[in-house]
């Protein structure tokens, strides 16, 4: 491949992605990233709201990604959440799906960098 040809799928968008898949799962953002990850299935448990009331005060800073396809109406208790907090979130819907997984994540809890934690699940 010629260097402009790069340069120009780079200024397009169209280039290539790191770590897609990865991404996909983790619903925009990279493992590495993930302070807390909530399954579809522990969306209506009140651990997993508690829980992540706990990891936004711990983390100011982190983004709160809300997939909210998956989550339903649920996804307005989290919403709450992160804005009660002051954390900065972000909606998304048409999100695609990883194939990774039956039990994909609907809501992940993100830093801006690498935190490299070894348990992101409930």
């Amino acid at each position: 491949m010629d260097v402009n040809e790069r340069l120009e799928q780079n200024q397009n968008g169209s280039g290539p992605n790191l770590k897609p898949d990865e991404k996909r799962l983790y619903l925009g953002t990279f493992r590495e990233r993930v302070i807390l990850a909530i399954h579809l299935s522990q969306v209506g448990s009140q651990a997993s709201k508690d829980a992540l009331a706990d990891k936004l005060k711990a983390y100011p800073d982190a983004t709160l990604l809300i997939d909210q396809d998956r989550a339903g109406e649920d996804y307005i208790d989290y919403l709450q959440l992160a804005i009660k907090s002051g954390n900065p979130y972000t909606l998304l819907s048409n999100n695609e799906v990883s194939k990774q997984t039956t039990d994909p994540y609907a809501f992940v809890l993100a830093s801006k960098t690498a935190v490299n934690l070894p348990n992101i699940d409930l």
